[in-house]
């Protein structure tokens, strides 16, 4: 592709200095599938392409994660993967309720999915991405709520922008590092 993150993507892993000869191999932290939650998946373009929209998740999730275990062959490195966080509570007032609502249960999709795939293995991780590992933190950061269709928002203490998350994430992050089974 010619997608400007996909070059800018390579361009970045081939600066990386090359794994040691006491290494096997160098670990990022990808995070990805925010943008395809909140805008990519759904809408006309499953007209044809998927029979519904649990489908054209699944699909996407799988090419994420076999593109990513060409990369991580590639460069010869372990990716640690970040789930989607959830969005946080806004009040329906605006009239984007619905679209919200649509986000969230992609987003819950999203991360059952890649959880599914990911740890599915013994010990936690999928021998078919054996390079690949998932920072199974997102369940923390849900704070219940009724009026959600997955019954549940971002954690107040986690919001930053009702898009994203702020640094309070950290500790969980490192937590699962430490869990996650990559070297």
């Amino acid at each position: 592709t010619r997608f400007f993150t996909h070059t800018n993507l390579h361009a970045c892993l081939q600066r990386l200095s090359p794994p040691s000869s006491s290494t096997t191999s160098r670990t990022i932290i990808l995070s990805a599938g925010e943008i395809d939650c909140r805008e990519g998946i759904g809408g006309s373009l499953l007209q044809g392409y998927y029979h519904n929209c649990s489908d054209a998740i699944e699909r996407t999730v799988i090419e994420y994660l076999n593109a990513l275990t060409d990369l991580a062959e590639e460069y010869r490195m372990q990716i640690l993967v970040m789930p989607v966080a959830p969005h946080a509570y806004r009040s329906e007032k605006n009239g984007k309720s619905v679209g919200r609502a649509k986000r969230r249960e992609t987003m819950c999709l999203w991360n059952e999915v890649l959880r599914r795939e990911l740890l599915s293995g013994s010990g936690g991780s999928s021998t078919q991405y054996d390079r690949i590992f998932l920072l199974d933190y997102e369940k923390k950061l849900q704070h219940a709520d009724k009026n959600s269709p997955v019954g549940y928002v971002l954690h107040p203490s986690y919001n930053a922008d009702y898009t994203h998350v702020n640094s309070a994430i950290l500790p969980l992050v490192e937590d699962a590092i430490l869990n996650c089974g990559c070297d």
